[in-house]
């Protein structure tokens, strides 16, 4: 636990204060220094505010805290002693108007919805798929585990536990997808890539990725449905796995193989690869693809790509929207084809972090590490949110109709925890979301962002 700030202090109560002090300092404390108050200037002291309540008013955490602290000496006892925490009453006359507090935003389309409280700890991945039983939120984290709750009317009910293949237990899971009706959850990170049965947590496939030039986790992709016959099967846009051995495997960041693996066949069983390839590989035209990105409906590939080009000193990123619906003249075999294609500056000013829509059709990354563009490969436009300093421990989402971007900067202390939500149409910042610790996911499912913070918290902003 960080202990570089006296929490008693931010508050201003004694370090044997009771339950009800705390919680009326708390209070008074947030009605001087809340951002719809005090302005932007009152949001650092609010977070450090919240960060004192968070860990003060919660007994478990209060008593490991004085306990890194040293304890304290309670002079009217004559002997050294830690106050019993006091455990956090509800009392739902008084506490309506301050329950958002804790994790609060400015006025705007999105309000505070659930908290689920994971055991996890840090999480670095985040899906969401909604069923007829309810919503389904999957986290994944830093060691391979994984979680599942099941959201019906806002409350938290069946939680389900999944890892990964115990080969691949010292990698984080960095990206999670569901099949379109919740049954499946696909996650990968650099070496493995993994299915398990969301109602189980049972593992049902792993798939190593050693053999392909995985330079990251958003280097691919995976999308999970049915097959033919009932039968349960994941797509998966992959580097090429060149045929010709001696070549370098690097080659594979030159095209793409979109492959499919039914479950329950042997694990080793892949279909004939549909093969994009962005350039003859011989000829050393495009020399890496950083990003792959499926539809769910496994029919529209986006890609992200840097590039040698004909009178451009630098590499280009090109931004290529490929579909899987055009065969062959005899209607047999499927003619991958480009219908869209972007040139969107020197590849040396895009980097991550990368969101992409549902519909695979929109892409935003940041540029120059002070803005955020936005592809459109429908209308084949980008345009640009000037969104301020963009590092790389910063977040982004965007919304399944392309019209929101969820922007967690973490930049600065200021910033850490603050989402600021673009509005694409007005582009503008329609609402800011405070959250006591840092942001470490985020996703949009419909018109829902679900955020994890650092501490394990879930927090569904709707």
């Amino acid at each position: 636990m960080d202990t570089s700030e006296n929490y008693y202090a931010i508050l201003g109560v004694p370090i044997d204060a009771e339950g009800d002090t705390i919680k009326r300092a708390y209070r008074q404390m947030a009605r001087r220094y809340h951002p719809d108050i005090a302005g932007p200037r009152g949001a650092l002291e609010m977070k450090r505010i919240n960060r004192a309540y968070a860990v003060l008013s919660d007994a478990e955490k209060r008593q490991h805290y004085d306990a890194v602290i040293g304890g304290v000496i309670d002079l009217r006892r004559g002997s050294p002693a830690r106050p019993r925490p006091q455990p956090h009453t509800f009392d739902a006359a008084e506490d309506v108007a301050f329950s958002g507090l804790n994790i609060f935003c400015t006025r705007g389309p999105l309000r505070a919805g659930p908290v689920i409280h994971s055991t996890l700890g840090v999480i670095s991945a985040l899906s969401s798929v909604r069923t007829v039983e309810g919503m389904l939120i999957a986290a994944g984290s830093l060691d391979g585990k994984g979680m599942l709750w099941q959201l019906v009317h806002d409350t938290v009910r069946n939680q389900v536990q999944f890892i990964a293949h115990p080969q691949f237990t010292v990698e984080s899971l960095r990206e999670l997808r569901f099949s379109s009706a919740g049954a499946m959850l696909a996650g990968w990170g650099r070496l493995g890539l993994h299915v398990w049965d969301a109602h189980s947590g049972i593992r049902l496939w792993s798939y190593e990725l050693g053999q392909r030039a995985v330079s990251a986790h958003y280097s691919l992709d995976a999308t999970l449905d049915g097959a033919a016959g009932g039968q349960r099967q994941i797509t998966m846009a992959l580097p090429l796995l060149i045929a010709d051995s001696p070549a370098p495997r690097a080659w594979g960041v030159r095209g793409t193989d979109v492959v499919s693996h039914v479950m329950g066949t042997s694990d080793a069983s892949l279909s004939v690869p549909l093969v994009c390839t962005e350039e003859e590989i011989e000829k050393r035209q495009f020399w890496a693809i950083r990003l792959r990105s499926l539809a769910q409906d496994a029919r529209t590939l986006l890609t992200l790509s840097c590039a040698h080009m004909q009178n451009e000193p630098d590499e280009m990123a090109v931004v290529r929207c490929w579909n899987f619906t055009s065969r062959s003249p005899f209607g047999k075999k499927i003619r991958p084809h480009i219908v869209a294609s972007l040139v969107v500056g020197r590849c040396a000013d895009c980097a991550p972090p990368y969101a992409v829509a549902a519909n695979a059709r929109m892409l935003a990354f940041v540029h120059g590490g002070q803005k955020i563009v936005l592809c459109d490969t429908t209308t084949s436009t980008y345009s640009e949110l000037l969104s301020g300093t963009m590092g790389g421990s910063s977040r982004m989402a965007l919304s399944s109709d392309g019209q929101w971007v969820a922007v967690a900067r973490e930049d600065s202390e200021v910033n850490e925890g603050v989402i600021d939500l673009w509005s694409v149409v007005t582009n503008q910042v329609a609402q800011k979301l405070y959250h006591p610790w840092q942001v470490s996911a985020l996703h949009f499912s419909d018109k829902k962002l679900i955020v994890a913070l650092t501490d394990g918290t879930i927090q569904v902003w709707h």
